[in-house]
């Protein structure tokens, strides 16, 4: 369970809409709006929302998954826990609950093995944590477009506004590319400013759902090899958005606690296991979204 505190002075309705995205209680409010619409196997339930307002607090009652997050390193050696087959069966849930909040019209916007929760039996995943997730309406409306979707939200101006894509958002490691890149005009922070606007990604007018598949490929490195693809000297925020815009990946020899070989970053041997998955990181992993691979089509993989 989840206790939330608003502000001393919560945003009224006659407060600046400006002041109302700002405030702790239109995020708070934000990410219950979004949880309520999800009912997935894959994806953590919200079962109850308890307003104290006399207390000045907000209780979210979340189902709870006693397997914990997803532990994918020795932290004394860097080194991978899980097996490939583990890592495999993980990226196979995450891709089945991404593909249902995709379909709702909702980026999650911080996809990372912290966020990602086991069952009991630690038989399946779930996703979790949408502090800073966000509903696009317009992209809710896409999905309509190919099938039967009642637009039951067409109503809710926490859910309506599109401000929010305008701030970056997530984890430094597993931001994409191009939310880099894309917030270099809005955000003068010299960590950013001083290479994006050299980048050739193409321009976004916002986040796409493009930017979880990117996390979702950083999560499998993760996975796979105990430590995050992109690293910089000195935890230096400004060299890891430059190596995340600029540099390739690259693997281990092996990858997985069971120690299978990777073939290098181009594995020769098509049939072998190293060339599967290192074929999947590079398309998940593809710095332009245009190019990326879809969840569809990870799906086949």
């Amino acid at each position: 369970m989840n206790m939330l505190r608003r502000r001393n002075l919560p945003a009224s309705s006659h407060t600046p809409l400006t002041e109302k995205l700002g405030s702790l209680e239109h995020k708070i409010r934000k990410e219950i709006a979004i949880m309520k619409k999800c009912r997935h196997g894959h994806v953590v339930r919200l079962l109850e929302v308890i307003d104290d307002k006399l207390n000045d607090r907000i209780y979210m009652v979340m189902e709870y998954l006693s397997g914990g997050e997803i532990k994918w390193r020795n932290e004394q050696q860097n080194e991978p826990v899980l097996q490939v087959d583990q890592c495999r069966r993980i990226c196979r849930d995450v891709i089945l609950g991404l593909e249902y909040l995709h379909y709702q019209g909702i980026i999650h916007r911080d996809i990372k093995p912290a966020n990602l929760l086991w069952t009991a039996d630690r038989q399946m995943v779930k996703i979790s944590d949408f502090g800073v997730s966000h509903f696009s309406y317009a992209q809710r409306l896409a999905a309509a477009g190919r099938g039967k979707v009642a637009l039951d939200d067409a109503n809710d101006p926490i859910l309506l506004d599109d401000s929010d894509l305008s701030k970056r958002a997530g984890t430094p490691p597993f931001l994409a590319p191009e939310v880099i890149a894309e917030y270099n005009s809005t955000d003068p922070s010299p960590s950013i400013s001083a290479f994006a606007t050299s980048s050739t990604l193409p321009s976004l007018r916002s986040a796409t759902h493009a930017i979880d598949v990117w996390a979702l490929g950083v999560t499998l490195y993760c996975l796979l090899f105990g430590q995050i693809p992109f690293r910089a000297p000195d935890s230096s925020e400004y060299m890891l958005y430059n190596i995340i815009c600029k540099h390739d990946w690259e693997p281990e020899e092996t990858m997985g606690h069971d120690c299978i070989p990777t073939g290098g970053r181009r594995p020769k041997d098509k049939k072998s296991e190293g060339y599967i998955v290192m074929n999947l990181l590079d398309k998940l992993l593809e710095k332009d979204p245009n190019k990326r691979m879809t969840l569809d089509q990870a799906k086949v993989r």
